[in-house]
């Protein structure tokens, strides 16, 4: 299986009400009804108050191998959200094998 992270720090002057950012969480949030290749979707902002360490938001999903990774990857609807959020945030990215749960 492959665990994907991806924790997003908006850019400067944007918060998590501005138009542009709450359009893109939406296109991030919904893509598990979107690509079936996704067996676990979570998607959530911050809670705590903000250090200077902090991210935004963070997306914790879940794949059965590397092949669906890929197909999840290349689905139209992930690449829109991409190419939506590099106006709008920078991001980092792990992807890990963990064992099946």
């Amino acid at each position: 299986m492959i665990r994907n992270i991806v924790l997003f720090k908006l850019n400067e002057g944007l918060t998590r009400e501005s138009p542009e950012v709450t359009e893109g969480f939406e296109l991030v949030k919904r893509l598990d009804q979107e690509i079936p290749e996704i067996r676990q979707w979570e998607v959530g902002w911050h809670v705590f108050d903000e250090t200077p360490v902090s991210y935004d938001f963070a997306l914790n999903s879940l794949f059965d191998d590397t092949a669906a990774f890929q197909r999840y990857f290349n689905h139209p609807a992930h690449l829109a959200a991409i190419a939506h959020w590099m106006h709008h945030a920078s991001w980092v990215v792990v992807d890990i094998h963990v064992r099946g749960l």
